[in-house]
């Protein structure tokens, strides 16, 4: 059992680290300003994460904090003006020009994505919050709209749709054109942006705690994608899914069990869940059925879900799950309820406390 517990806490301890990396570009004081060729560099940019007015975190080898004018220096090489198209409701059509650098080379040749890079949550003013794909698939980050424009970083452009007159930008501009002729569009996605959180996976529909709950269980080894960058956080998960993700989480090491110690006839003890299996039976977190299998194949309700994380320690259900609810659990459920289990303090922050890791300071 003391074993079991510093496992545990190992990866409680991992858990929160992800958070407070999530966090970093509010919370630290600045390491390198324009590092030099030899520097080792920890983030780029001409700010600190407190008083910077765009930033980038996530999952890129450098962290970004730039003023305006900062951002129009480090990227001034890559600097373009160009004209996208657009079409309002009512079907009357026209261009704007932005002067800005494109989200992929603001990827590929100042901050580098990592290897687990998949989406990109964009905040900005008014509300604004959007998950895309890195990819040039229609919308994608790295998408080429039907007159060859990238999506692009605007400093400089167009006022409004009302003024044509050409202004520089508080806040950078999140542009890019038409999806096809017939499509109505707004050239400028979104105005006054000041946040990119790149994250593993791009199939969000919300933006609340869960996603930064699945971003920091995936980068602890607990939780993986389905393919592509996708985590599918409404699909349904079977009994063998949650044990695994139950044993990844507090047991990261299992050991094999031995032939005298496989107990079901319906486990494949050699799969990826078997070992999780029998080590969430021997430390009396669930159990087999009558007929002496364990069905992992078996859909797991939010019920059993709860009761298998309660005999593992989870002390409240989290605010996010009803426990009376007559449902099949969900990957993002599951996700809710490991990490509420792992770090249990996670429950005490708010809402907003918890948006704070993506907000400005």
């Amino acid at each position: 059992m003391h074993k079991r517990k510093s496992e545990k806490c190992t990866v409680g301890w991992k858990l929160l680290g992800i958070i407070i990396c999530i966090a970093i570009s509010i919370s630290l004081l600045p390491v390198v300003v324009f590092a030099g060729d030899n520097a080792e560099v920890t983030w780029v940019g001409d700010a600190s994460p407190g008083d910077c007015e765009f930033q980038v975190f996530g999952n890129v080898e450098k962290l970004g904090y730039f003023t305006m004018e900062g951002l129009k220096t480090i990227a001034a090489d890559l600097a373009e003006t160009r004209e996208y198209s657009w079409m309002d409701s009512s079907g009357a059509t026209g261009t704007d020009t932005f002067t800005g650098v494109c989200i992929e080379d603001l990827f590929n040749n100042i901050l580098n994505l990592n290897d687990h890079a998949g989406g990109m949550i964009v905040q900005a003013g008014d509300g604004y919050r959007k998950v895309f794909g890195l990819n040039a698939e229609t919308s994608g980050a790295f998408w080429r709209d039907g007159d060859g424009n990238r999506m692009m970083l605007a400093w400089r452009g167009t006022a409004s749709m009302e003024d044509r007159s050409i202004i520089d930008y508080d806040l950078p501009r999140l542009v890019t054109g038409r999806n096809g002729p017939d499509d109505a569009n707004r050239s400028s996605w979104a105005t006054g942006v000041f946040n990119f959180w790149v994250t593993v996976f791009s199939d969000y529909s919300d933006f609340g705690r869960s996603v930064v709950f699945i971003e920091g269980l995936y980068n602890s080894g607990v939780v993986t994608g389905v393919g592509g960058s996708n985590f599918d956080p409404e699909a349904g998960l079977s009994r063998a899914m949650f044990v695994t993700m139950l044993g990844r989480a507090l047991n990261p090491e299992p050991d094999m069990p031995v032939d005298g110690d496989r107990m079901f006839s319906d486990v494949d003890y050699a799969s990826w869940y078997g070992m999780h299996v029998e080590w969430a039976v021997n430390e009396g977190f669930v159990q087999g059925y009558d007929d002496g299998t364990f069905r992992p194949s078996g859909d797991l309700t939010v019920e059993h879900m709860l009761l298998m994380a309660e005999r593992a320690g989870l002390e409240d259900v989290p605010e996010d799950i009803d426990p009376n609810a007559d449902r099949p659990a969900t990957r993002e459920d599951a996700a809710i309820v490991l990490y509420s289990l792992v770090v249990k303090d996670v429950y005490s922050w708010t809402e907003t406390e918890v948006e704070w890791t993506f907000d400005e300071s």
